[in-house]
């Protein structure tokens, strides 16, 4: 059985894939053409290259061609696919290279760079040529497999460890970077110990908790005070060196690790995790829930604190918080990044957890406190605990 090509092009690349389409077909190969057609003047290449790849995944087509005026769109938008190794292929030679080397399973043309007879000779040499199985070819193919893979579980971000990198020796200077937190942790602290011990009904002295992003240790230690066994992690390894030593200054007996949820071995539960000031901080939200969630035991209780993403907290959060009263340093947030309650809910539905309670935190400026309310429209917290 012969091998199935799928073939797609834009409006720049429409006139070589009508030429290298029978081509194919010539040499005995099944053709799925994705378009474009000779009607369609102007077209995205993203949505043609996005259907190739798809036949691939889906294992309806073994290899594609995509052809745009330079083929570099196409390779682009190709390779950000898993499992997809797209080459721009300008001579016989590197479409060689490309097969026995990168084991490219799409080959990508120039239309405008690369002229008819040359384009069906570096087809042919494309597909006539084998992956040579080589170790050291097969090595630098996983190191790429593992890339994607990271990218797919890694939370934390880079730019924002280095922001917090930088600003660590300020945790504990009340009046300093971290003041809104300072100013925050006694509302915090008395919704999370009002919401266990209603939940709980048990001693705090017999309950363990796990603050993620624990940061200098301000929230830590408000737990450990109250006789809760506490320990933190953070990805920022400037920020546990604080935490440490501060906990040690204080006579505070903290679990600090410096490690991600993701990197954390989940053979140990606890009854409670605080996820506080953190999920607008991370990348791949849902998979940096589902680890949290798997961390506690049955009937644990999650507690999460962050910022609504509304018209209010851009003018509050961003540019009042940040650029008027200078509370944080500018770009301490990425306001596309706060996440509704709605977003949190769904969440926690889907790892079985049950919203127990959802407040608003709003500061006052008259008496220069935080305060719990039923306005959720800028800070939020709120309470879940897993269903057994």
């Amino acid at each position: 059985m012969s091998d199935i090509i799928s073939i797609a092009s834009d409006h720049a690349g429409y006139e070589l894939k009508s030429e290298i389409k029978p081509y194919l077909e010539t040499l005995g190969y099944t053709v799925i053409d994705r378009g474009c057609t000779a009607e369609q003047k102007s077209v995205d290449y993203p949505d043609y290259a996005a259907e190739v790849v798809e036949d691939i995944t889906n294992k309806k087509a073994n290899y594609g061609i995509l052809i745009c005026g330079t083929g570099l769109g196409m390779s682009t938008v190709a390779n950000r696919f898993e499992g997809i190794y797209a080459a721009l292929c300008n001579s016989v030679e590197i479409a060689k290279l490309a097969r026995e080397h990168g084991n490219a399973n799409i080959l990508c043309l120039g239309a405008e760079f690369t002229a008819s007879g040359l384009a069906k000779d570096i087809v042919k040499q494309f597909f006539e040529t084998e992956f040579s199985k080589e170790s050291r070819h097969k090595k630098r193919l996983d190191k790429l497999s593992n890339i994607n893979k990271k990218k797919k579980t890694q939370t934390y971000n880079e730019d924002e460890v280095s922001k917090f990198t930088k600003m660590a020796g300020e945790w504990w200077n009340e009046n300093g970077k971290f003041k809104p937190l300072h100013m925050m942790n006694p509302v915090r602290v008395s919704y999370i110990v009002e919401k266990i011990k209603e939940l709980k009904k048990c001693d705090l002295k017999e309950l363990s908790l796990l603050d993620v992003g624990c940061g200098g240790g301000i929230l830590s230690e408000s737990m450990a005070r109250i006789g809760i066994s506490v320990a933190g992690i953070d990805v920022c390894e400037e920020n546990i060196k604080v935490a440490q030593s501060h906990a040690k200054k204080v006579g505070l007996n903290i679990e600090y690790t410096h490690t991600s949820i993701e990197e954390l071995s989940n053979d140990k539960k606890y009854d409670v995790v605080l996820l506080m000031e953190v999920v607008e901080h991370v990348d791949n939200l849902e998979f940096f829930m589902k680890k949290a969630i798997e961390l506690l035991k049955p009937e644990g209780l999650i507690f999460i604190s962050t910022i609504n993403r509304t018209i209010k907290s851009f003018c509050l959060a961003i540019v009042g918080a940040e650029y008027i009263l200078n509370w944080l340093p500018k770009g301490t947030h990425n306001w596309n990044k706060f996440p509704k309650p709605s977003e949190i809910a769904n969440h926690l539905r889907e790892n079985n957890v049950a919203l127990q309670d959802m407040a608003g935190m709003e500061y006052n400026v008259i008496r220069r406190e935080w305060n719990l309310t039923k306005g959720v429209d800028v800070n939020y917290i709120l309470c879940g605990n897993v269903v057994i």
